[in-house]
């Protein structure tokens, strides 16, 4: 086996088929998903442009869209936080993306 080193301190997985069914519902103007919309929190947190795929160096969080995770709540979308895989969080439409970063992602000291 052969490490590869990641920038990332943290990584959130999000269910690809609940973002699609909902189509939007996130971000200012809700009509983004949550996974686009969910980087793009992250950027204006971090200070950078929002990233279309979770390579992007320099990002902190990378948000990385899974297959159905075979929970399917209504008019939500389910999301892991990497760094705590036993709490799974039901998103729903509309919620506050920045109170959600800082529950998943919360804020490190680079020290």
């Amino acid at each position: 086996m052969k490490p590869i080193k990641a920038d990332w301190t943290d990584v959130v997985l999000v269910c690809r088929k609940c973002a699609k069914k909902l189509d939007g519902g996130f971000g200012p103007a809700a009509d983004q998903p949550l996974p686009r919309a969910l980087r793009a929190a992250i950027a204006r947190h971090e200070g950078g442009k929002p990233m279309k795929k979770p390579r992007r160096k320099g990002a902190h969080v990378a948000v990385i869209e899974v297959p159905c995770l075979d929970i399917c709540p209504k008019n939500a979308v389910i999301v892991i936080p990497a760094g705590a895989p036993g709490r799974w969080l039901s998103v729903t439409r509309g919620a506050d993306l920045d109170a959600l970063l800082a529950e998943i992602a919360p804020a490190r000291d680079e020290g």
